[in-house]
C-alpha cells in the first residue's frame, strides 16, 4: 500500500526524476562543453593579440545568474556571496573589452 501511496504523489506532482537527472547531466555536460570552447577561443584571441573579455563575460554572466538562482530558491549565502563575485568579474571582462574595442 505505502508503494501506491508513493506512486500516487509522484503522478499528482507530475515531477519525474529520471527525467530531471537526465536534463541535469545534459546541462552539465553543455556548460562544460561551452568552457572549453570559450578557453579556446580565448587563448586563440590572446595569440592573435585580440581582446578577449567578450567571451570571458558570458561565462561570467552565465555563472552569476545561476548563481542568484540557487540563492532565490535556497537562500544560501554562499550563492549570493558567488553571484556577487562572478557578476563583478563579468562586468569587469565585458568594461575591459567595450574600453578596448570602442
Amino acid at each position: 500500500m505505502e508503494k501506491e501511496k508513493i506512486l500516487q504523489r509522484y503522478r499528482q506532482e507530475g515531477v519525474d526524476e529520471g527525467r530531471e537527472e537526465v536534463n541535469r547531466r545534459g546541462d552539465d555536460a553543455g556548460f562544460y562543453a561551452m568552457c572549453v570552447l570559450a578557453l579556446l577561443l580565448m587563448i586563440y584571441q590572446a595569440f592573435t593579440g585580440q581582446v578577449f573579455g567578450d567571451v570571458a563575460a558570458m561565462l561570467f554572466v552565465f555563472c552569476s545568474v545561476g548563481a542568484f538562482a540557487r540563492y532565490r530558491t535556497d537562500r544560501d549565502r554562499s550563492a549570493l556571496g558567488m553571484g556577487i563575485f562572478t557578476g563583478a568579474l563579468c562586468l569587469g571582462c565585458l568594461g575591459w573589452y567595450l574600453w578596448h574595442t570602442l
